[in-house]
């Protein structure tokens, strides 16, 4: 009895070994796709946070290298914490709409935008930050492009809400493709016979 049980342990482990041993055609990838210097800043980022769960420049910073890092999940997840100790800020109420919008959540993104905004045309009383008029151009083109597909499912009707999106832009950002003119140069010669 003694031996078959090292043999089943044996046999145990053989195949605790297989089963959890990669496989050597796997690799490995960075979770975040920035640059290296931006990974360090992340990890220092984060340890501040450790130290002051909710701070606002460290969130702030955080979630924007989240969300150029395609990671809008994580930068709400930092943003949420913020918001609990900054509820008047601005800067973290845009980033929440423009998570939300990453995720193509529109209805959340549209309410973010239009606190942002509201926050931004009449600051409450010892903001940290106050509100330029470059920011608060930012945010009503993002209040208007957000506002035409506020009432559509994002995820269900893309194609709906890239429409809404670029009529809303076109006249501010866009411009119109422009029509092909004839040309007025000469045509080339035929060569000689």
């Amino acid at each position: 009895m003694r031996v078959t049980a090292i043999l089943d342990l044996a046999v145990l482990a053989l195949l605790a070994v297989v089963l959890l041993m990669p496989r050597p055609d796997v690799k490995a990838k960075p979770a975040m796709n920035v640059a290296p210097e931006k990974r360090e800043r992340v990890a220092e980022l984060q340890a501040e946070l450790l130290g002051a769960p909710g701070s606002l420049e460290p969130s702030y910073e955080l979630a924007n290298i989240f969300l150029d890092a395609k990671r809008p999940d994580w930068a709400l997840a930092v943003v949420g914490e913020a918001l609990a100790n900054h509820r008047d800020d601005y800067r973290l109420h845009s980033l929440r709409a423009i998570a939300f919008a990453d995720r193509f959540e529109a209805g959340p993104a549209f309410e973010s935008v239009k606190r942002a905004l509201l926050l931004c045309e009449t600051p409450a009383p010892g903001a940290a930050v106050s509100c330029g008029e470059g920011a608060r151009s930012r945010l009503l083109l993002l209040r208007s492009a957000l506002e035409s597909v506020a009432d559509i499912d994002m995820r269900k009707d893309p194609h709906i809400a890239r429409e809404r999106i670029m009529e809303r832009l076109r006249p501010v950002f866009l411009p119109k493709p422009k029509p092909n003119k004839p040309s007025t140069a000469p045509p080339a010669a035929s060569p000689p016979p």
